[in-house]
């Protein structure tokens, strides 16, 4: 349920602030004047005027707001005199004699037998902010309050049960067992849930939070489905935006499908651009300058600086916009800072020059500045710090990096990145054994995620080095040269060497000579 919480900031901001904290930890979608300085509307009145308009209005009862309400006369405060005459609109336009979306909610302190009769013939709450007495009772009104119609209705058990579930998932830490069996269990039974749709960011955070791309996929497509199949409710229709952006290019970004990620961001940021919310296109501009760059990596050199051109042109954009929403020192800021400093990186290793691998450092430093040490977007620039240091033949120093993520970070994925890359570091200093041994745990995690292509190029990384760790036969350099010029996939290269692996066993006498591109023909087509 959407609600828009009315108060005076001067007199009703504590018992606002307790009825906007605890309403959000049961799962209202709740909007009030403390959310300003995060979404920065263009036009507070008319933020004010779509708010009321659109959602189920709490009038937090106090002295200054009854003055204002009152009369036209009170010009202490012009911002809560004009919302005030927006809620006596409300309420003058409602039809029907019950269901009013206008519920009062009066602290302790004041008589509510002395409200004005345009409160008076509402059904009025009391609210303690201190102990929270009432809390139960304004839930149940608002359960069965249905916004738009104006008719007071049971509330479906299903959507009871799937409010409880999101307030309990969002009162656990996203890392935590109990936020991620949550998460599955809303998945499992949310199709047709507008519930769910609505929680998308919390459900999203818990996932990623676990790195599982199984499950942000099916999230994302739930969610689209009810929202291709349910007419949302306005100010909703943002939320596929949210879905696109946040879930879906996300696991087609780790999935190597990096077209329909790269259109879906694309998509995600202009839907967002249209219904104004500045804060999601950002996240889309970047989301589809990430892809970008990945594409610039894998890239034949004359598309690179395509790529790069245009991830750098969205890059600008995105930390513009957060910029304007939220300052010049906020972690989304920071997080665009350590993807500039990934495209340098990768301008280093096509060019050598030495000016792009200070300025990925330079970038870098930035960014670490900003970002608050702990949280995912930190643990990801340690691991890039460790990719300029092994750029910098600093291969000590970038060991130290990694090796302090696989130990402390609290998310798989970055742990088996982490992996990956000390294996990395390790090969340019010929240890082998270890290297081997980092690239096997960190296979081993990536598939575990659902990270199939990061799962692969660990794995052939491996056969390269000693392919007699994964099979019972040895690759000669031919093999591997002739397997890469036919494979660019490295699933593909695996299921390969693993299909002359199948066959070999069945072959009785001696073995034969691999017949590489029947191999790869035969499992790109099955």
């Amino acid at each position: 349920m959407a609600i828009f919480v009315s108060y005076s900031s001067s007199d009703g901001g504590p018992t606002a602030s307790a009825v906007v904290g605890a309403l959000r930890a049961r799962g209202f979608d709740v909007l009030w004047d403390g959310d300003l300085s995060i979404i920065h509307p263009l036009s507070i009145p008319a933020w004010m005027e779509t708010a009321v308009r659109d959602r189920t209005v709490l009038v937090i009862v106090s002295d200054d707001y009854l003055k204002a309400l009152l009369s036209n006369d009170f010009v202490e405060r012009r911002g809560v005199r004009y919302e005030a005459g927006l809620v006596r609109h409300k309420i003058y336009h409602h039809g029907g004699a019950h269901g009013c979306a206008v519920l009062p909610v009066v602290p302790p302190g004041i008589d509510a037998n002395a409200l004005p009769s345009v409160l008076q013939q509402l059904v009025i709450h009391r609210f303690d902010p201190g102990s929270r007495n009432g809390e139960e009772e304004l839930v149940r009104s608002l359960g069965a309050l249905e916004i738009g119609g104006g008719v007071v209705r049971a509330e479906p058990e299903g959507v009871y049960q799937t409010r409880m579930m999101l307030a309990g998932l969002e009162a656990c830490p996203q890392s935590s067992a109990q936020a991620y069996q949550l998460a599955c269990a809303l998945v499992e039974q949310g199709e047709g849930d507008l519930e769910l749709a609505r929680a998308f960011d919390s459900v999203v955070g818990v996932a990623k939070a676990h790195g599982d791309v199984g499950l942000v996929s099916r999230l994302s497509d739930v969610c689209l489905k009810t929202l291709s199949s349910t007419l949302p409710l306005k100010g909703e229709g943002a939320l596929k935006a949210k879905v696109l952006v946040s879930g879906q290019s996300w696991h087609l970004l780790r999935e190597h499908r990096f077209s329909q990620a790269a259109s879906v961001a694309e998509e995600g940021a202009q839907i967002a651009k249209k219904y104004r919310d500045l804060d999601t296109a950002a996240r889309g501009q970047r989301a589809h300058a990430r892809v970008l760059l990945h594409m610039a990596m894998e890239a034949l050199p004359y598309d690179r600086e395509f790529y790069l051109r245009n991830c750098e042109h969205l890059l600008i954009l995105a930390t513009t916009l957060f910029r304007s929403i939220s300052g010049p020192t906020s972690e989304e800021v920071g997080v665009c800072a350590s993807l500039q400093a990934e495209r340098q990186l990768l301008r280093y290793e096509m060019t050598r020059e030495r000016s792009e691998l200070g300025a990925a450092f330079e970038r870098a430093q930035a960014a670490e500045a900003l970002l608050t040490p702990g949280t995912e977007p930190y643990q990801w620039l340690t691991v890039l710090q460790a990719r300029l240091c092994l750029a910098a033949r600093k291969y000590n120093e970038g060991k130290e990096f990694v090796t302090d993520v696989i130990t402390t970070a609290d998310f798989p994925e970055v742990v088996a990145r982490s992996l990956q890359v000390r294996a990395d570091l390790m090969l340019a200093t010929r240890d082998r054994a270890e290297a081997v041994h980092d690239l096997l745990l960190a296979e081993e995690q990536f598939r575990s995620l659902g990270c199939e292509y990061a799962a692969a190029t660990c794995w052939w990384t491996i056969a390269r080095i000693d392919s007699t760790k994964l099979v019972s036969f040895r690759l000669t350099p031919a093999d591997v040269l002739r397997l890469e010029d036919l494979a660019p996939d490295p699933r593909d290269r695996r299921l390969a060497v693993l299909e002359h692996e199948h066959r070999a066993a069945r072959r009785l006498g001696r073995r034969a000579t691999p017949d590489w591109a029947c191999l790869v023909d035969r499992v790109q087509h099955e």
